[in-house]
């Protein structure tokens, strides 16, 4: 693709039939707006090269993939590609209900350029690939929605394609089914195919591919490296969802403040400061605590939670319930929690502090929904496991 710019026109008007649509033709009543998707874009991309486009939604992604695959001719610029092109856009499309699993696979084999005998000899792969070898004689209007997507990504990825287009199509099917998949998209790159991926599953880009491109609002932001690109999106989109907070949980502070948390900051096991972790990865929660007590404090309980954005707790603990040391200091203490997650579902969760002195029913210091922090991987459910916590008085 070189300078590729595209636009969209949109028509402006409540018309229901071709008799209103014609008279706001001829009143002039029809509002038209053209719409930039892409402006200006340029991505060179070389055989055997594995690229993901990464960026939010309505960035451009998935109208960059359509244009490389020849369905939408950029308003100017130029997009050439060179070799057998599968496109995973939209799974099944072009499918017929009433026709069967193998009549299908034929038609589009077909049209994908594949002779008769040739698509004879795949049918049997894609089958057991789909598992749906029993299914093959059905119509495929019976199947259901897990079923007819496992047989439109087997047909896609079983022509052996010089270049495979990707977008968002790799979740089908249970857990095994999505390995598989996975398994087969690593198997093209390590065969020397170009790959070039669109997908929100930034840990399946991190592993799958060798450079990253980052759209945003139809424009190249970054190309480069996977992890430097990932960093930059993620810095910006925690940035942008940390000012929309008040739209969700509403961070919430109070307590009597005679122990209080003075400074708070996130970092990563490096002791980078960070608020995006991926599996694996240790979460630090640094701390300098004060007392305006002018005695010593004794036995002050240390917790954390997390919770969706909604303000759903998932995860709450502390140095007491862990059987950890309670914090007794004088006038001011460095207090650390090292947590590590198993992270079942990824996403934007809220952290809350605390400090309490439980016997004395005191509630010193509570900071609730305060910090943003990003959590990479696959979604499952339930969200998050302990794995580990320490609290450290230094």
């Amino acid at each position: 693709m070189k300078n590729v710019t595209l636009d969209y026109r949109l028509y402006h008007d409540r018309a229901v039939t071709l008799r209103e649509t014609m008279m706001n033709l001829f009143n002039r009543k029809t509002r038209i707006e053209n719409f930039r998707a892409l402006d200006n874009v340029s991505i060179g991309i070389e055989p055997g090269e594995s690229v993901a486009i990464i960026g939010s939604n309505g960035a451009g992604k998935s109208t960059t993939l359509k244009i490389l695959a020849g369905i939408y001719m950029p308003t100017s610029g130029t997009a050439e590609s060179a070799g057998r092109i599968t496109s995973l856009l939209d799974l099944g499309v072009g499918f017929h209900p009433d026709l069967t699993g193998e009549e299908n696979l034929m038609l589009n084999g077909a049209m994908l350029g594949l002779n008769r005998h040739e698509m004879k000899k795949l049918v049997p792969e894609i089958a057991e690939f789909a598992q749906l070898s029993r299914f093959m004689d059905t119509p495929v209007k019976y199947y259901s929605n897990g079923m007819f997507m496992r047989l439109g990504f087997s047909l896609a990825t079983a022509v052996d394609p010089d270049i495979l287009l990707v977008d968002e199509v790799l979740a089908v099917g249970d857990a095994g089914f999505q390995e598989k998949c996975y398994q087969r998209i690593w198997d093209f790159r390590e065969k020397g195919r170009t790959i070039i991926f669109v997908s929100h599953d930034l840990d399946a880009v991190s592993k799958l591919c060798g450079r990253a491109v980052w759209l945003h609002d139809g424009r190249i932001m970054m190309d480069g490296g996977p992890q430097e690109v990932l960093s930059g999106y993620l810095k910006k989109s925690h940035a942008i969802n940390k000012k929309s907070l008040s739209g969700t949980a509403t961070p919430k502070e109070w307590g009597t403040r005679e122990v209080w948390f003075d400074s708070v900051t996130l970092r990563n096991a490096d002791g980078i400061p960070s608020s995006t972790y991926q599996r694996g990865e240790r979460i630090v929660v640094d701390t300098l605590i004060k007392s305006r007590f002018p005695s010593a404090v004794e036995n002050v309980v240390f917790g954390f939670s997390l919770h969706r954005m909604d303000g759903e707790t998932v995860i709450g603990s502390n140095n007491l319930e862990m059987n950890q040391p309670l914090l007794s200091f004088t006038g001011s203490v460095s207090a650390r929690i090292e947590i590590d997650l198993d992270i079942e579902e990824p996403g934007i969760f809220l952290m809350g502090l605390a400090l309490t002195d439980p016997e004395a029913g005191m509630d010193y210091h509570w900071q609730e929904f305060f910090y943003p922090i990003t959590l990479i991987e696959e979604r499952k459910d339930p969200p998050l496991r302990l794995s580990e916590v320490a609290w450290i008085q230094e």
